[in-house]
């Protein structure tokens, strides 16, 4: 390695996203200068201006990350600042736009960039780019008549269309089956002993067997995302002799004090629960610590044992030992969420509105994304109507 690639290396990011939490408790991340800690102006007033009301705080940190990369271009690429070529009613050519996208497809580490990712720069930078088009967004100078500035978007839409590479198809999650649940609830459930008391195996610290254990059966038992598993509270339980859960959109929670606030990013709902998996909760809330929740310091339903919510960190290293424990991998809180979702596709697929009460339950607010479930299940039931047919056909064959 020559020195010049070491200094590369080692020269800090000339920007960084921070996170602020205002006293509403709204956490809004920035663009800054490293040096300096000054907000970049164009990119600060996309955020609070525009962006920040139509995306989760996360979502806006990972956005607000690829315009540090557009910004850093600007500077080291292009020799101009972009903030001031933007307020000055310049554009992006062609030429610059292709230049900026050739320096997106490889990642820090130099390794190339997932096409879906690299399709999602794409998107953020051109929304960006089409906002800041418009003087009343971003300020400065006006030099777009109306008709102009409707050209421009068009030219910026055409040319990241063309762009684009097309994310290829994920691969399928596969689900858990019955006997990979089996396996994991052996290797972290509670066990009864001779004397009939239930206890738990020490796999897990004592404050963490019971509610290691109880995550992962409302996870697979409701089908919840991650966020929506840590976003629980204590008034998201049911109560008399309601059995649902709520599961609520919480956005900038003033009580939630950790620093990567999970999201609830489907759309509001109420599953029920069984009474199995709402007694072991009960179980859970008045059990005292160890075992138990500790109580009064925080409103979410997990904690750790500080009595802090459990953070998304903590929440995937649960998860991933879990996995490793009972040998049952890979595994995740989104796998459970696809055995969940195959499960009642297979339940509501030959129901007139099956799909309506998949995408509910689920909380989709595009039908599009509980369809696949379904068009998975009709395939397996097309596919074993075939095989009946098959053996009925060799059987007549034989007979005759």
């Amino acid at each position: 390695m020559t020195a010049t690639d070491a200094n590369t290396i080692a020269a800090p990011a000339p920007f960084t996203v921070l996170n602020v939490v205002l006293d509403s408790g709204e956490r809004l991340p920035c663009l800054v200068e490293s040096a300096t800690w000054l907000p970049v102006r164009v990119a600060t007033r996309w955020a609070v201006r525009y962006r920040r009301y139509r995306v989760q705080s996360s979502t806006l940190a990972n956005n607000l990350r690829v315009l540090a990369r557009v910004y850093r271009w600007a500077r080291e690429n292009a020799g101009y600042d972009l903030d001031n070529n933007l307020t000055q009613g310049h554009s992006l050519r062609n030429r610059e736009i292709e230049s900026l996208v050739s320096t997106l497809r490889a990642t820090a580490d130099g390794h190339a960039l997932d096409t879906g990712a690299f399709d999602q720069h794409l998107a953020v930078i051109e929304d960006f780019l089409k906002w800041s088009l418009d003087s009343e967004n971003r300020g400065g100078r006006s030099v777009l008549a109306l008709e102009q500035l409707t050209a421009e978007h068009g030219r910026i839409e055409q040319l990241f269309r063309s762009l684009r590479v097309g994310a290829r198809p994920s691969a399928r999650i596969e689900p858990l089956e019955d006997t990979d649940i089996e396996t994991i609830r052996h290797a972290i459930g509670p066990r009864r002993d001779s004397g009939g008391c239930l206890s738990f195996p020490d796999v897990f610290s004592s404050h963490g067997r019971l509610r290691n254990w109880l995550m992962f059966e409302v996870a697979l038992e409701l089908g919840i995302r991650r966020g929506e598993l840590l976003k629980l509270r204590l008034d998201s339980l049911p109560r008399a002799a309601d059995d649902g859960i709520r599961i609520l959109r919480r956005p900038d929670d003033p009580h939630d004090s950790r620093a990567r606030e999970p999201a609830v990013k489907t759309a509001e709902r109420v599953i029920p629960a069984s009474r199995e998996l709402l007694r072991t909760v009960q179980v859970y809330l008045t059990s005292p610590p160890p075992l138990g929740r500790v109580s009064g310091k925080s409103p979410y339903l997990f904690v750790t044992r500080s009595g802090s919510p459990v953070s998304i960190d903590t929440a995937d290293d649960i998860i991933v030992a879990i996995g490793r424990l009972s040998r049952v991998t890979p595994l995740s809180w989104h796998r459970l969420r696809h055995t969940w979702a195959e499960r009642m596709a297979e339940l509501f697929a030959d129901q007139p509105n099956g799909m309506d009460r998949l995408v509910y339950l689920g909380g989709w607010t595009n039908p599009l994304s509980a369809r696949r479930y379904i068009q998975r299940s009709l395939a397996k039931q097309a596919k074993e109507a075939l095989r009946g047919y098959h053996r009925k056909l060799y059987e007549e064959a034989a007979n005759a």
